[in-house]
């Protein structure tokens, strides 16, 4: 509630406070659902926000909704930003190109943004390879490397 009353302000005097509101807005879009009772009304606030022209903060405002539907349908981020990642996000970075490396040794940069989930990125790599079928997706897994040691 008092998070939607910093950004609310339209004509806020204080920009850089709404600003970082938009931002804290951003980041918990991310990771928590808000209650089925808000969630038309947080919705409807976004939506407005962003078809309002000449609106300061349509762009963010645009995220959180997508993030905010995203969190909906996947169910939020389980891990936590790191100190890095949050600072870029409280700095206004929401994306950051991800290394991902492909058979045949091939390698391709894909911007990641906060919500992003496997499918995401296995729908990106189908698309560059010109398989525009849904079924296609099936066909596709992505791996995770998190560490690699030689010993």
């Amino acid at each position: 509630g008092s998070l939607l009353l910093s950004v609310v302000c339209l004509f806020c005097v204080c920009r850089d406070s709404c600003q970082r509101g938009w931002r804290l807005l951003y980041i918990l879009a991310a990771f928590h659902r808000c209650s089925d009772v808000m969630k038309p009304f947080l919705l409807k606030f976004l939506q407005d926000a962003c078809d309002s022209p000449g609106m300061q903060y349509q762009g963010i405002a645009k995220a959180c909704e997508q993030n905010l539907r995203r969190t909906f349908q996947y169910g939020g981020r389980t891990q936590y930003p790191n100190n890095m990642e949050l600072k870029a996000m409280l700095a206004g970075r929401s994306s950051k190109r991800q290394l991902f490396l492909l058979p045949g040794g091939i390698e391709r940069h894909l911007k990641i943004k906060t919500c992003s989930v496997a499918l995401d990125v296995i729908e990106e790599l189908c698309y560059e390879m010109g398989l525009h079928r849904v079924e296609a997706l099936d066909e596709y897994a992505v791996f995770s490397v998190t560490c690699c040691q030689t010993t």
